[in-house]
C-alpha cells in the first residue's frame, strides 16, 4: 500500500491506494499466439505422418494381394486367381498375406496350396463356408 498526501501536508488527508494487477486477456500475447501456432504445427505434422503411415500399410497390403494373385494366377490359371480373389479381399493382415504369398511360390499344385490357405485364414464362419467352394 502507498500513503499519498496532498498539497505537502497542509491537509492531513491520507489517501491509501493499492496497486492494482494488470489484467491481459492471454490469448492476446505473443507467446500465446506463437505457442498456439508452434502446436497447431506439430499437429499437422504428426497427422500427416500418421497418414503416411496408414497409405503405406494399404500400399503394401495391396501390392502384397496383387503379387498373391498373379502368383496363383501364372501357377494355377486365371479361375483360380478369381476364385480365391474374395477371399484374399477380406485379409489385412500383412503378416499372414506374406505367408500366403510364399505359399503360392512353394505350392507344387492347387489342392496344396488351398490346405495352407486355409489354415492361414481367417477361421470366421463366413472363410469356412467359402473354403468349401475353393476345392
Amino acid at each position: 500500500m502507498e500513503d499519498i498526501s496532498f498539497l505537502g501536508g497542509l491537509f492531513d488527508v491520507e489517501i491509501k491506494a493499492e496497486p492494482m494487477p494488470i489484467q491481459i486477456d492471454i490469448r492476446k500475447t505473443l507467446f500465446y499466439k506463437w505457442g498456439e501456432i508452434e502446436g497447431e504445427k506439430r499437429g499437422i505434422l504428426k497427422g500427416l505422418k500418421e497418414g503416411e503411415k496408414r497409405g503405406e500399410r494399404r500400399g503394401l497390403i495391396k501390392g502384397l494381394k496383387k503379387a498373391i494373385l498373379l502368383g496363383i494366377q501364372l501357377k494355377f490359371g486365371s479361375s483360380k486367381a478369381k476364385q480365391i480373389k474374395k477371399l484374399l479381399d477380406k485379409i489385412n493382415d500383412i503378416n499372414r498375406l506374406e505367408k500366403i504369398k510364399k505359399e503360392v511360390i512353394k505350392a507344387e499344385n492347387w489342392e496344396d496350396f488351398i490346405k495352407v490357405f486355409r489354415k492361414l485364414s481367417f477361421s470366421s464362419s463366413s472363410f469356412s463356408t467359402d473354403h468349401k467352394k475353393l476345392a
